[in-house]
């Protein structure tokens, strides 16, 4: 059998926090008598409150969609998650959201170490095995908040005990150190966690699957390999045979879900209807994709579309990857009966209920605040959800899936230059999902062209999943795809226009007299002297003087 992961749904109420260096505060959800901590329940009580940490979420949105937004793929009107501020470049040290972040990933990994100094009372109570998976559960968490912590800041304070006020004077942790210490963590997860007997907690793969991501964030190949074939090797999971349907509520039993975040109508829900869906539902059309994303999108014949003498300009959505249609609504498609459409004339449109088709107005021309690419995702946008659920969603958002794994082990393999059948299987059991089917790739290619399929396929495959950031950051694609103008939807009288982009080695489309075209949404900028880490937060040096700042801050 398979094994699933779904975090717990106890909510674990959160405090207010004080003033004094963020790295000494005891966890607030947890009681601070000296006989806490003595029994499996209470155990369980304070698991359960650094399984809390997992949702990380800005406007009740996931902050794993955020950060896409924070890249060329994806735009946020209004800078909500603070991701306009991030693609334009315009922040200091003193920014809230880097200090908002750090907070959050040291929160969790506080409550871990509260766990793993403490658990000793329950020794002499506790069977072995339950006592190592309890362990391993939060070194499991631990080792999640360090991934994230090392990748946005780079070298950071490694903590694994509670600190005292005078302890708390850290100087930053080379990441390198850091990463081995995440790996001790999952090496000591993936031994020790136990097969849960309900779908609420870590398992051995979902411990490996995020080894392998923390190997492959640092470039360290190897132990990227090893960790995703084990994966792989454990039989455990499949590619789901419809792509969208993964991300919606009849996906919830996937087979490709390694590990994923639990929600509950009465206990723990999003506001993703609210911030993806149409105005004609209510929705703020805020969190949407780019003309950058929909021009990444490759012909069905696998070659780009400046390329492929399958795309045609005046059909531009025709011929293209399934995914495309599966992650973005495009315009003249339907959703919950209403026809989507962006063009400035269309200011009413048709919508459908039974075998009645009737003319009604269209917000997605007339309201001011109707997505400003002309596009919008679909992409874990349940149908069902609106317009009753805008705002208490219980769908459940995937953190680790087998594609993920499996194009981990083949980039990684090609790195090595190490390149056999197993690594184009990989490849093509994500490319030939059942209603995917793009082309193959072959043996025969280059190691280039590998590397470029594999680089494609994180684009596209985990687009709205908040991975875009670490991957453009690690290839180093980021001073190429982030400058630049954000396009939005077309000038009126250049909106039929059959213009093809140019898509550059970096995936990235160019247009000739842009600014006629289109209407400009935003312009991004990166320093790639200093936007490849985020600022060590100015709060913390301000209380920590042996914290030092990143370069160009």
């Amino acid at each position: 059998m398979k094994s699933k992961i779904l975090i717990s749904g106890l909510i674990i109420a959160l405090l207010s926090s004080c003033n004094d260096d963020f790295l000494t505060r005891n966890p607030l959800d947890t009681p601070s008598s000296s006989t806490f901590f003595s029994n499996e329940a209470e155990l369980e009580m304070a698991l359960a409150g650094v399984y809390r940490n997992l949702y990380w979420h800005s406007y009740s949105v996931p902050y794993h969609m955020w950060l896409d937004a924070c890249t060329d793929i994806a735009w946020s009107r209004g800078d909500f998650g603070d991701a306009l501020t991030i693609q334009s470049g315009n922040y200091t040290p003193e920014w809230r959201r880097f200090e908002l972040t750090w907070q959050h990933m040291y929160e969790g990994i506080a409550r871990a170490n509260n766990i793993l100094v403490n658990m000793d009372r329950a020794r002499e109570i506790l069977p072995e095995e339950k006592y190592l998976d309890t362990e391993a559960q939060a070194r499991f968490l631990r080792a999640y908040y360090y991934v994230y912590l090392t990748n946005l800041y780079g070298d950071v304070p490694w903590v694994d005990k509670m600190l005292t006020l005078e302890e708390a004077q850290l100087p930053r942790t080379p990441e390198g150190e850091i990463l081995d210490k995440i790996y001790e963590d999952l090496d000591f997860a993936a031994e020790h966690l136990l097969q849960p007997q309900n779908e609420g907690k870590a398992t051995r793969d979902a411990a490996l699957t995020l080894k392998a991501r923390a190997a492959l964030l640092a470039g360290d190949y190897e132990t990227a390999a090893t960790a995703a074939g084990k994966v792989m090797d454990s039989g455990n999971y499949s590619i789901h045979p419809d792509y969208g349907e993964l991300f919606s509520y009849a996906g919830g039993d996937s087979p490709e879900i390694i590990f994923k975040l639990h929600n509950h109508i009465d206990v723990f829900v999003t506001q993703i209807p609210r911030y993806l869906s149409p105005r004609v539902f209510g929705g703020y059309s805020v969190l949407i994709p780019t003309q950058n994303l929909v021009d990444m999108y490759q012909a069905t014949d696998g070659m780009p579309i400046d390329e492929s003498p399958l795309y045609d300009p005046a059909h531009p959505f025709e011929n293209r990857d399934p995914r495309m249609d599966q992650t973005i609504l495009l315009p003249g498609e339907y959703i919950n009966g209403f026809l989507f459409q962006t063009h400035p004339d269309s200011t009413q449109t048709y919508q459908q209920t039974g075998t009645d088709l009737k003319r009604v107005p269209n917000p997605e021309v007339t309201n001011p605040y109707a997505t400003f690419s002309g596009y919008l995702f679909n992409k874990y946008l349940d149908e069902s959800d609106i317009p009753d659920r805008l705002t208490q969603s219980p769908l459940e958002l995937i953190l680790m899936r087998y594609a993920e794994v499996l194009l981990t082990y083949a980039e990684a393999r090609i790195e090595l230059n190490q390149i056999d059948e197993t690594v184009i299987n990989a490849i093509n059991q994500v490319r030939g999902r059942q209603n995917v089917q793009m082309p193959p790739v072959s043996p025969e290619m280059s190691v280039e062209e590998l590397r470029k399929t594999v680089r494609y396929e994180r684009s596209v495959e985990l687009a709205l999943e908040g991975f875009r950031l670490f991957d453009i950051r690690r290839w180093k694609y980021a001073e190429h795809v982030m400058p630049g103008n954000m396009l939005g939807r077309r000038h009126k009288e250049h909106w039929s226009d059959p213009i093809v982009p140019e898509i550059d080695d970096y995936g990235h489309p160019s247009y000739p007299d842009e600014t006629e075209t289109f209407q400009i949404m935003s312009t991004n900028a990166f320093d790639p002297g200093r936007d490849y880490l985020w600022a060590i937060p100015q709060t913390e040096i301000n209380l920590n003087p042996n914290l030092r700042q990143n370069p160009g801050y």
